[in-house]
């Protein structure tokens, strides 16, 4: 009988050679891939016995190389094992969301990866299965088990129990935003960190709405509704003191009064739920749970949206990639900024940008950068951005401790 294949999808040299030494003394020709794209190729060349894949690889992820796999009948019947630092963390729920039939935790003993591999094959790569093994058919990619199915309850009740849960510190936001979209899954993903919690309303794979308690005043929609030129500032102030104790919602309240129309009501409640999520992508700790229900709230129904993961993912790392940047040179949003001393007037025919000006006059020597945010009405984002624009140039700095004691 020809030698069992084992096409290994790893970038990992180290895990290469333990895999290689292990399994070839067993008899098992194993062949390896350093991506997710050269795995798939050569799983579409070699149709292996069973498919080792790392979690986390550059370019496809383990996500990606399960959602193009199960896309072709021809890899119904070939098992996938998971292999990742993360294993424990990761869980039944998700595998089985996944599609995947089992997980080992990197590292592992020669041991541990010799039982699994003969196990899984004996299982489900037999010549000729068994009876027994004809009753319990391996399960295609991406598709669910019978017992994962939710029940009626899970489907009506998000507090139920969830389809997939986690460690954010170990599956990345973004990673379960895609998983999400590639299930095109429709129920709540719920986040938290600390006192900081987000509900994330999906419908089949698409963003329909977000909300959060506990967050920064500026994910509130106010601030939304000033941006796009809704309302003004002064009469929000206005509005939100004549209704004070109220627990009607905001922007429900303004249309009914005829203060803004329903339009502008839903390009305030898109920014505010986009920011949101890019705000969640910068999470580097937290839990997530994810509750499948077809019953979403009045509020995500009538909200009318439906955001493509992939933009908001697109720019979400845009910004996580300019926060590494920003936070060099902004790590501190306590610290008081002034505006630099012009002793030689050079500065005075430096040309600024509007939005540059006006942060600009926001900076006095006095304010924190927490304050400059909180005074500009706008996000910490765009804030800091134009603050590490303005540090660059030099037309601000950062005020000393000698500068704070007048010494």
């Amino acid at each position: 009988m020809a030698a069992r294949k084992v096409l290994v999808i790893d970038d990992s040299a180290t895990i290469h050679k333990v895999i290689d030494h292990t399994l070839k003394r067993l008899g098992y020709e194993v062949i390896f891939v350093r991506d997710g794209a050269a795995g798939i190729a050569k799983a579409k060349e070699l149709k292996p016995d069973l498919v080792l894949l790392d979690f986390m690889m550059p370019g496809m992820n383990g996500y990606q190389v399960c959602k193009e796999l199960g896309q072709s009948d021809e890899f119904e019947d070939i098992p996938i094992v998971l292999m990742s630092a993360k294993g424990e963390m990761i869980g039944e729920k998700l595998v089985k969301t996944m599609g995947i039939v089992d997980f080992i935790t990197k590292p592992f003993s020669p041991d541990a990866l010799s039982a699994l591999t003969q196990h899984t094959i004996d299982k489900y790569n037999s010549e000729k299965p068994s009876e027994s093994d004809k009753s319990e058919p391996l399960m295609k990619v991406g598709q669910r088990t019978p017992e994962d199915k939710p029940s009626e309850a899970d489907l009506s009740d998000p507090n139920g129990q969830p389809a997939i849960r986690g460690n954010l510190g170990m599956i990345p936001a973004g990673e379960v935003f895609q998983l999400l979209k590639f299930q095109a899954h429709t129920g709540i993903l719920h986040m938290a960190r600390g006192e900081a919690h987000l509900e994330v309303f999906m419908r089949e794979g698409t963003i329909a709405y977000a909300r959060a308690r506990n967050v920064d005043e500026e994910f509130l929609l106010g601030r939304f509704l000033i941006e796009v030129e809704a309302i003004s500032s002064r009469d929000l102030e206005v509005f939100l003191e004549s209704r004070r104790g109220s627990n009607k919602l905001l922007g429900e309240q303004l249309v009914k009064l005829g203060h803004l129309t329903p339009e502008q009501l839903a390009t305030a409640i898109e920014k505010q739920t986009e920011a949101m999520i890019y705000e969640v992508l910068r999470w580097g700790e937290g839990e997530f749970a994810f509750y499948v229900s077809e019953k979403l709230p009045a509020e995500a129904r009538e909200a009318g949206l439906s955001i493509p993961i992939d933009l908001i993912l697109m720019e979400g790392f845009r910004r996580v990639d300019e926060w590494g940047l920003i936070e060099k040179e902004i790590h501190d949003f306590d610290r008081v900024l002034s505006p630099t001393r012009d002793n030689t007037g050079v500065m005075k025919h430096i040309e600024l940008k509007p939005e540059e000006e006006r942060i600009l006059t926001l900076v006095d020597g006095r304010r924190t950068v927490k304050d400059i945010i909180r005074a500009s009405r706008r996000s910490s984002f765009d804030v800091c951005m134009l603050l590490y624009r303005l540090l660059s140039s030099r037309i601000i700095r950062k005020r000393s401790s000698q500068d704070a004691t007048g010494r």
